[in-house]
This record gives C-alpha cells, sequence and structure tokens, in this order.
C-alpha cells in the first residue's frame, strides 16, 4: 500500500542562474510517494523527527530572509548627464528572460511547460530566419529584375569591353556609343580598377590616394548615360593583380622568399588573396564603383599567381582547399556588401576550369566559384588553349568548335546555365572567326562578352547568320 509524504522546503534560486531576478525566491512543496511494506509501517515512521526536520527547515528559511532583508542597497544616483539618463531608462524597462518568459505565459511553472515554451520560441526564431532569407531573396530578385530588363530585346546580355583609359577620349566614346546604337548591343564593361593597379574615377579610398593611384577618365555623369539609353553596364575590377598597392603595401603581396621582396611576374604583381588588408582594398573599391552607376561589379584577376614557383609566401599556406575556400569567401563577401548597394556579382575565370575539376593551382574552382557569384564568365579564347586541346592541332584555327566544346564542359557541370556568361575572343582572329565564336555561344542560348583589349570592333562583326547582333 502507498502513504504520501508532504514535506516543505524552499528552494532559493540566486541570479547567476539566470532564470529569475536577484530578490525573487520560490517556495516549493513536494510531495513524494513511497512504497512502503503492508507489515509494522506505522512503527517505522518516526513523526519526531518528521516535525523536528520541518522546524529546523523552517527556522533556516527565517533566518535566510532576515539576512536578505538587513543587506543595504545603495541608491539611485540620478544623473543629469545625457550618457547617465540612457543608461537609466534602460534599467528602468529592463527585464531579466524569465520574467519576460512569465510575463507572456501566465501557464508557465513546470519543467514540462518551460520545455514546451522553449521548443516554441526557437520554433518562432525559425521562422524569423526564414522571413530574414525571404526578404534576402526578394532583394536578390529585384535586382535580376533590373539585370533581365536590359535583355529584353534579343534575350540575353550582348556585351563588349570597353578599355577604361581610351574611354576618357571623346571620339573614342562616341564612336563606341556609335556602335552600340547601330547594332544588338545591349552591355558594356569599362575598368574600375586596371591592370595596373590605377583607379579611373575620383576615389575617396585613403590607401589608393596615398599612393596615387588615381588616372580619372570618367565620373557618374558619363555613367548616367547608360542608364538612360538602357544599356546594361559592368564595372570591371582586377582584383588581386595590383603593381602600385603591392610596391607600396609589400605586407599585403604575395612574398619571394627568395628575392625578399613582393613577387613578380614581368610586369605583373600579386596581391596575397588571404591577406585581410589587400582584400578589404578591393571591397572597398567596388562598393564606391556600385554606388558610381555600375549594374554589376565584375571581379578579373580573382586568382593566385599562374606559376608553379616554390618560392611565394602567402598569410594562409596555398593548399588546394585553403585557395578554393579564400576565393570563394572573399566573393561571397562581395556578393553580401555589393547587393546591399544594388549591385549584382560577377567573376572573370580562365577558360580551362569549365574543363579542370580542381582549382588549377589558382583557387579558380568552378562549381565553387559560380556557387559564390551571380555570374561567370570563363574566359574562351582559342588562341590560349594548347596543341591538341579538345582534339585539334591547332585550337585557334577552329574558333567554333572549341567554344562549343569548352562549354559544353562547363553546361555538364550545372543545372542552371543562366549564369554562365562566357567572354569571346574578339582579338587575333579574322571577323568570320569571331562570328563562329559568337555564334558557339548564341547556339547555346547564352549570354557573351566580346573581348578586344583596345576595344577595335567593327560592325560587321556582330552579323551572325542572317541576324545582325
Amino acid at each position: 500500500m502507498y502513504k504520501t509524504l508532504s514535506i516543505t522546503t524552499v528552494i532559493m534560486i540566486l541570479s547567476f542562474s539566470g532564470y529569475i531576478s536577484e530578490d525573487a525566491r520560490s517556495h516549493v512543496t513536494i510531495s513524494v510517494e513511497i512504497n512502503f511494506p503492508d507489515n509494522n509501517v506505522e512503527e517505522r515512521v518516526n513523526t519526531k523527527e518528521i516535525l523536528d526536520f520541518e522546524i529546523q527547515d523552517s527556522k533556516q528559511f527565517i533566518e535566510s530572509e532576515e539576512r536578505i532583508n538587513k543587506v543595504s542597497v545603495p541608491p539611485l544616483v540620478l544623473s543629469s548627464n545625457r550618457e547617465q539618463k540612457i543608461i537609466d531608462s534602460y534599467i528602468d524597462k529592463y527585464q531579466s528572460p524569465i520574467n519576460l518568459i512569465a510575463s507572456h505565459d501566465k501557464s508557465f511553472g513546470t519543467v514540462e511547460e518551460l520545455e514546451t515554451l522553449i521548443q516554441n520560441y526557437f520554433i518562432v526564431l525559425g521562422d524569423e530566419k526564414k522571413i530574414e532569407l525571404a526578404k534576402l531573396l526578394q532583394e536578390k530578385q529585384k535586382l535580376f529584375w533590373q539585370h533581365d530588363k536590359y535583355t529584353e530585346n534579343g534575350g540575353r546580355i550582348r556585351g563588349i569591353y570597353l578599355n577604361g583609359y581610351l574611354y576618357g577620349n571623346d571620339s573614342f566614346r562616341e564612336s563606341m556609343h556609335s556602335l552600340i546604337r547601330s547594332t544588338t548591343i545591349n552591355t558594356v564593361v569599362i575598368d574600375i580598377k586596371t591592370d595596373n593597379g590605377h583607379i579611373l574615377y575620383e576615389t575617396n579610398i585613403k590607401e589608393a590616394l596615398d599612393i596615387n593611384a588615381v588616372r580619372k577618365k570618367y565620373d557618374k555623369e558619363h555613367l548616367a548615360y547608360y542608364k538612360k539609353n538602357n544599356i546594361y553596364l559592368i564595372g570591371r575590377l582586377v582584383a588581386f593583380q595590383d603593381p602600385l598597392y603591392a610596391k607600396n603595401y609589400q605586407e599585403s603581396a604575395v612574398w619571394d622568399t627568395r628575392a625578399g621582396q613582393p613577387y613578380k611576374q614581368g610586369a605583373q604583381y600579386f596581391l596575397d588573396p588571404s591577406d585581410e588588408d589587400a582584400r578589404q582594398y578591393v571591397l572597398d573599391i567596388a562598393v564606391e564603383a556600385c554606388r558610381l552607376g555600375f549594374n554589376e561589379i565584375q571581379f578579373d584577376y580573382i586568382r593566385y599567381p599562374d606559376t608553379n614557383y616554390r618560392f611565394m609566401k602567402f598569410d594562409l599556406e596555398s593548399t588546394i582547399e585553403n585557395r578554393i575556400e579564400t576565393i570563394q569567401s572573399f566573393l561571397l563577401q562581395a556578393q553580401k556588401n555589393l547587393h546591399k548597394e544594388g549591385c549584382l556579382v560577377s567573376a572573370d575565370v580562365f577558360g580551362f576550369t569549365l574543363t579542370n575539376k580542381l582549382d588549377g593551382g589558382i583557387g579558380q574552382n568552378f562549381e565553387s566559384i559560380i556557387g559564390s557569384v551571380d555570374f561567370v564568365s570563363p574566359m574562351i579564347y582559342p588562341s590560349h588553349y594548347s596543341r591538341g586541346s579538345f582534339g585539334y592541332i591547332s585550337p585557334n584555327s577552329h574558333p567554333y568548335e572549341v567554344v562549343s566544346a569548352a562549354l559544353n564542359d562547363g553546361l555538364d557541370r550545372i543545372e542552371n546555365t543562366y549564369p554562365l556568361r562566357p567572354y569571346l575572343q574578339g582579338f587575333w582572329h579574322t571577323e568570320e572567326e569571331i562570328r563562329q565564336g559568337i555564334r558557339a555561344a548564341e547556339d547555346k542560348n547564352l549570354s557573351w562578352i566580346l573581348w578586344n583589349s583596345i576595344s577595335s570592333y567593327s560592325k560587321d562583326l556582330f552579323k551572325v547568320g542572317n541576324d545582325e547582333q
């Protein structure tokens, strides 16, 4: 048979427990069910001991109450100081987490109810995260809508590169605008920061000013022309190849331990992609250029030096994992920063990344990069492929076939073709060979950009078949 033994006790819940405020106490009555043997139960229960225990317990509680009540509380010193008023206001409104929970859940009182409450709390948090993600997706969709409105005529991006140095010349600029008006070109790419480390607009970035990097060729008013004429505007920003910055901020450059100086390849000096200062410099330029009026920021030289030289030193060891993660993290941060400013993000990569499954020793892994930007532009230049590539002794003599084969390698590795937008060769080829490269991209319903370093284009280049492009 069962008997119920009632024991009155006091649980003091201290403030550092995190559950209730400092001066709160909780009186709890615990009912304990004990299974006693049927025989001689009354003889074994010492009622006097139980009574003594309860009396002693009550005395301890009363003494504890007296000690607490004797603790002096320093008076609140009122201050006319503005900061103190802010602090006082915060203190007055403050509620401990448990009081907030209790005030919103009057049924609170048992462990089971608390568990349910906490579970519901995390469900709400999860819902809030979903809402936040939905908002971010909605903002991103707005950016893509702005992008897609430029492709209403023709259904895709058809772009040309405009050399930033030449862009400062009025006659050059007008000749390019005339070409655009006479074709279905709907996109231009203009240099923001060049291979020489020059910034082609007036910047406010301290490091750029300190190293005399500015070579102004345009301003916000010049760029406004493209929006007015429904032309999509991409800014090309050379990222981790910068002679000016590398020479002046050597601690951010790839270091040649053998020569005891920044590493260089001819006239090229590379920044360390894992160096925080180098990364921030490039990101600051990107955000500033976005605010100037570009629709998209495109990172070129988004890579490590393309060499097997063994004496290069980086902040973070150059392993395949580190290289891929370093490039990816930079692009993700750029995307986060630039989406807030209203710009999409793209990256130029070597054409071989479409075929190579690793990183080519430079941190460019196709899946990693295409998952970190809005568009990726592999530079598919037949002249850059080695003898025997795709089965051709002279790849440069087979532009349609080489561009098609390279694109096929990339398309086989992605489900959505929308982000793939190749750079096509607009140099060292006849006009017909250039048109063949364009046709290869058009036949796969892909957007494209034509590259010529001095922006030498003729209207006839954009006639593919019977259609004028």
